[in-house]
């Protein structure tokens, strides 16, 4: 968009985004970045590293250089200023992996039918984000966000303060996916076990998480569905990350209520995810896209407000309830206590 309303070339450029998209998944499968981090070269020697046929993967390269990724020199093409650092699957920082989050195709398969979504008031696939064993959850625990990390160490700035006053600290981390939630506050403090839950499937990712920090030994781990899931024992605080808006809020309140039933006395409830303010929406552009996709993904979820969340945990008889958030990071935190 302009500065002035919308014009042809950005409502054209809105048109073809997808391109982009494609062009990147692509490169990333066919591992073009790492063809190239050794130094520049042609098409046919990068065809040869990966096996692909010459004259497609010269029009890969030069659709790459038109976008940015990679430079071209005639016809040397060569990675691109930080391309090294986030497109090589060798690098530390490679990020590349979070395509199949960012841009999945069980998003695509929701997202594509949107008037049709819009018409109906909710998700019109038989396999959905509520559906148990959903394979992106899998992807999603995989491959960790930009703002996986940053949200996992704000919730632990916040907690941490709050649990030196605490004999204990048990943490259940509900609809866990990678787990880093809980996982942050383990390595933060030893005296904390953590109780992770979601899918099999996804809890398996979630071990190999918990392993690389060096706290599996202090985590146990809860498979199944969130609503269903017996709790055998008390929490100081209780997690729900990105979780909560794939359901109805009178869903939030039921299950809000039942973890509560296992908290223990002055516990805390943790609420970590996007969340729409009030303002012009522009200023939040990712929660409006994501609210969408639940609206597409699920039977009744959307995203909830900060006011909402309160509501949430102020019906299931909390009280101290803050809302938190950290310049630059696109999450927020509302937190409430147990009396």
């Amino acid at each position: 968009m302009t500065e002035n309303g919308i014009d042809r070339g950005s409502l054209l450029a809105m048109m073809t985004a997808f391109k982009s998209t494609y062009l990147l998944r692509a490169a990333l499968e066919l591992r073009v970045f790492d063809a190239l981090a050794k130094g520049p070269a042609d098409p046919d020697d990068v065809a040869a590293m990966l096996r692909t046929n010459p004259r497609a993967t010269r029009g890969l390269l030069r659709g790459l250089a038109s976008a940015g990724l990679i430079e071209a020199d005639g016809e040397q093409f060569q990675l691109s200023g930080g391309a090294k650092e986030l497109l090589v699957t060798t690098s530390p920082q490679y990020c590349g992996g979070i395509v199949r989050v960012a841009a999945s195709d069980w998003e695509w398969d929701a997202m594509r039918d949107l008037a049709d979504v819009v018409r109906h008031g909710g998700t019109r696939l038989e396999t959905n984000a509520e559906t148990p064993d959903f394979p992106y959850w899998v992807d999603f625990a995989t491959h960790l966000t930009f703002a996986t990390k940053p949200g996992a160490e704000f919730v632990a700035d916040l907690v941490g303060p709050w649990a030196e006053g605490r004999e204990t600290l048990d943490v259940l981390d509900v609809g866990a996916g990678h787990g880093l939630f809980g996982f942050a506050l383990a390595a933060r403090d030893e005296r904390a076990t953590v109780s992770t839950q979601d899918w099999p499937d996804v809890l398996e990712v979630a071990k190999g998480h918990a392993k690389r920090l060096g706290v599996d030994d202090r985590v146990d781990y809860l498979p199944g569905d969130a609503f269903e899931v017996e709790l055998q024992r008390e929490y100081d605080v209780i997690i729900l990350g990105n979780f909560l808006f794939q359901f109805a809020a009178s869903r939030c309140i039921d299950l809000t209520r039942k973890l509560v039933s296992a908290l223990k006395p002055g516990g805390k409830v943790v609420i970590v995810g996007f969340m729409p303010v009030d303002g012009p929406p522009a200023a939040d552009y990712h929660a409006h896209m994501l609210n969408l996709l639940m609206l597409a993904w699920t039977e009744r979820g959307e995203l909830h407000s900060p006011v909402m969340y309160r509501k949430i945990l102020s019906s299931a008889g909390l009280a101290n309830i803050e809302v938190r958030e950290k310049p630059g990071l696109p999450l927020r935190v509302v937190s409430g206590e147990l009396a």
